[in-house]
């Protein structure tokens, strides 16, 4: 966003109407905020996207605008038009962006946190089988280099510290979590120890379940890369040149004329349709070791 989360809270207070007519929109905003670690209200922050949509808006009507004063063979209703147009398209386009994007982080702050876990897991398995104690192990993970996952168990052991039982800091981390792995293995953890149960044995099922889920996330994106790689295949190669062809030929008998100004947009469409899903093939990968 063009407003910054700082400058947020000033503005969101002054048009506080205005974010309570978006935030009914968006009733989930709220948890994605807290999912997300945003430390903002949710009228603050969706006002901070409207004006930053705003800004945006008006960036693009402006620049069409300027386009059609240079450039007089324009009709004069595309002129009037289409400014106006790419305006509120601008407008809702960034509005939707920025009041999903919360959803956005969190879900990437639960992927760091599923790439971590195993590792975590499996570090917690070699400890609690070498006999040490259950706060022992949560305090040396959380002190430890396992990112997002060290970052969770350092809440833990500060809500311990702070008076609360392990069972109860290991189930407001099973609340708050946006990961579904971070809560099933805190959930088994609370059950082992209320239960007594051997913690031994409920990791083992942990580092099992989360080691075949990073192999299912491999094999899922090998069969999802496959078919994305043909369609770049067509959009980068097979469709602007068979389409440039159809066209060269269709000007033979006058239907259709190529260009050098369709011609330019057939290339700029293709490149950007296959930037478009370089990022996509970039986003899927899941980053396991990274």
């Amino acid at each position: 966003m063009l407003i910054s989360l700082e400058a947020a809270p000033a503005l969101g207070n002054r048009f506080r109407g205005l974010g309570i007519r978006l935030s009914s929109f968006y009733p989930g905003l709220k948890y994605d905020l807290r999912n997300a670690a945003l430390d903002i209200g949710v009228e603050q922050f969706c006002v901070a996207a409207f004006f930053s949509a705003l800004i945006w808006a008006t960036i693009f009507g402006v620049f069409l605008l300027v386009v059609g004063q240079i450039r007089p063979e324009l009709p004069a209703p595309i002129k009037i038009l289409g400014p106006g147009l790419a305006f509120f398209v601008t407008l809702i386009f960034f509005i939707v962006l920025h009041l999903s994007y919360p959803k956005v982080i969190a879900k990437n702050i639960a992927d760091k946190i599923d790439r971590d876990l195993t590792f975590a897991a499996r570090d917690m398995l070699i400890q609690i089988s070498s006999g040490i104690p259950l706060y022992t192990v949560l305090r040396n993970i959380s002190e430890s280099d396992y990112g997002q996952v060290s970052k969770e168990f350092t809440k833990v052991i500060n809500d311990i510290r702070g008076g609360q039982s392990l069972v109860t800091a290991l189930e407001n981390m099973a609340l708050r979590s946006q990961s579904q792995y971070l809560k099933k293995t805190a959930w088994q953890l609370i059950t082992a120890v209320r239960a007594g149960a051997n913690l031994s044995s409920s990791l083992k099922g942990i580092v099992k379940l989360l080691v075949d889920y990073q192999f299912s996330l491999n094999k899922s994106y090998n069969a999802e890369l496959n078919f994305i790689v043909l369609i770049y295949l067509l959009v980068s190669a097979v469709v602007p040149t068979v389409g440039v062809t159809v066209l060269v030929i269709f000007s033979v008998f006058g239907i259709l004329g190529i260009t050098p100004e369709l011609f330019a947009a057939i290339v700029t469409g293709s490149f950007i349709v296959q930037l478009g899903m370089i990022g996509y093939v970039f986003v899927k990968r899941p980053n396991m070791y990274v």
